[in-house]
């Protein structure tokens, strides 16, 4: 667990009032992101509160939390720590409408049954969803996305070896070993994996989450029970035991993951925070109003988890460019200073926020100034070709992507560099992409891809941004081939907006 205090910025109850964990909704989807209800209880008191779907692992059924901080749960009395060996053959699915106590709100219960030593014990559903299938944030949201695992990285299975190779959407805080081997064992057994990727395509047609227990193997579990006369109801699963990852090492790359080169330089910049938190506990406020998390917030997993491997992979990264690695400041290091307030969201890293700033407008509801304004007015006139069927615009800052990146930010180190995307339909059937990023000075070419009917162009945009940023303002054509783009790249020139319409509909034909 983490040392910060995480406290939920819509908490109802009063210091000192020790709430109860009554019940999880089932998610769903409001304003872009998977969301859910907690049921909270003090007194007879029930307070239902909004949630991104990332804050499940911290929340536990039926423990307490004080002054609505979830980064620690109080289980309640009369529990007893159980080890159940689950076996596929000993497990049967039941469910059943359920009005949530002290409310008027019904919802579905849903859970399994498991027998073992002439007991039975009652697993909910969503337990096994935080606590075996997917026990982080990344696999909590790869869990609604289907087929989603190419755009993160290309696996490479041998006979005694798994290699990944990474996109620049997978986030490096999950290249630690412990969020890797969890990866692996749920690519490894075909069982496990069959019932992740189902729930994605259930919850895609029916809006449930809903799966069978198609475990081919036999899972050991330790976990916090409340008995009863036939056995008890699983509250937490603490640990997970004897899982087998068939593999004796484990390879991958990373676009930042890099060669480091020690310099003599100073740094060119720093960040650093207005806020000095020093001698003091850290705190953060989770608000569900937050688009997106930071990328440098720090994880909450569910307290005292632990997953035990019979033999564990040895782990290899394999570095392949090398970056210059500043080690001091002097009196020419830029300095920046953010006001950073401790609000934070608990959805997907770069989560709503790029899904939101990747939105579709009008091309005359854009307002910009400078090189983009030149290139909207390039934009303009192309929408009068004959050829153009329609044009919509994208346009957002690169700050989007990162918060560190030294690229994402003009010369000033202030200004947020900004860009702009016009999705082109041609009446020949042809849809293109023309991106355009603020170059100041930089010979930094227009980028435009091609794409045929292809439903994930949002990933795309941010993989390719994200490239670039990687790159401190180098297009990664490597990137680009690797996900079969078809592309090419225009030098600005200067010649007026006539002529630079005319050279994008002659090149892309």
């Amino acid at each position: 667990m983490s040392n910060q205090l995480v406290k939920l910025d819509n908490w109802p109850f009063k210091n000192g009032e020790k709430a109860q964990l009554t019940w999880i909704s089932s998610p769903f989807t409001q304003d872009k992101k998977i969301m859910f209800y907690a049921y909270f209880r003090f007194k007879g008191k029930i307070e239902k509160l909004l949630a991104d779907w990332g804050t499940l692992p911290a929340l536990a059924i039926q423990h307490y939390y004080l002054n609505g901080d979830i980064s620690k749960s109080i289980p309640p009395v009369g529990t007893d720590e159980v080890e159940i060996t689950i076996y596929p053959s000993d497990v049967s699915y039941f469910e059943k409408e359920w009005i949530i106590y002290g409310t008027n709100d019904k919802d579905m219960s849903r859970s399994f049954t498991v027998s073992y030593k002439n007991k039975k014990y009652t697993l909910p559903l969503i337990e096994v969803v935080r606590s075996i299938l997917a026990t982080n944030r990344f696999l909590l949201y790869r869990l609604f996305e289907t087929n989603s695992f190419p755009q993160y990285f290309i696996e490479q299975h041998e006979a005694k070896r798994i290699h990944l190779d990474f996109s620049s959407l997978y986030h490096r805080k999950y290249t630690q070993d412990n969020y890797l081997y969890q990866l692996v064992w749920l690519l490894s057994n075909q069982d496990l994996r069959r019932v992740f990727e189902s729930v994605a395509y259930t919850f895609v047609n029916t809006g449930i989450l809903k799966f069978s227990w198609l475990f081919a193997q036999s899972l050991t579990i330790k976990a916090i029970v409340k008995p009863s006369s036939s056995g008890g109801t699983i509250l937490r699963i603490t640990n997970v035991k004897n899982k087998q990852i068939p593999y004796s090492e484990i390879t991958f790359t990373h676009p930042e993951i890099v060669q480091t080169e020690k310099s003599g330089e100073a740094k060119k910049y720093t960040l650093h925070s207005k806020v000095n938190n020093s001698g003091q506990q850290s705190e953060l406020t989770l608000d569900e109003e937050v688009e997106g998390t930071t990328d440098n917030f720090d994880l909450i997993e569910m307290d005292n988890q632990l997953h035990e491997y019979l033999k564990l992979p040895k782990v290899t990264k394999i570095r392949k460019s090398s970056n210059k690695q500043r080690d001091f400041e002097d009196e020419n290091t830029k300095k920046h200073f953010v006001d950073d307030q401790g609000k934070r969201a608990m959805s997907d890293v770069g989560g709503s926020k790029v899904a939101k700033g990747l939105e579709n407008k009008s091309l005359y509801d854009i307002q910009v100034q400078g090189e983009l304004g030149e290139f909207i007015k390039v934009l303009k006139v192309l929408e009068n070709y004959s050829e153009v069927q329609s044009i919509n615009v994208i346009q957002g800052s690169l700050k989007e992507f990162s918060d560190t990146k030294r690229f994402v930010y003009l010369s000033n180190g202030i200004t947020e560099r900004k860009y702009v995307i016009a999705e082109i339909v041609l009446f020949s059937n042809l849809e293109i992409s023309v991106i355009e990023v603020e170059r100041e000075d930089r010979a930094l070419s227009t980028l435009i891809c091609f794409f045929s009917n292809q439903p994930n162009k949002g990933h795309y945009f941010q993989q390719i941004l994200n490239g670039l940023i990687v790159r401190h303002g180098t297009w990664d054509k490597e990137q680009l081939d690797s996900y079969s783009i078809k592309f090419l790249t225009l030098r600005h020139g200067k010649r007026d907006v006539e002529h630079r319409a005319r050279r994008i509909i002659r090149d892309i034909y």
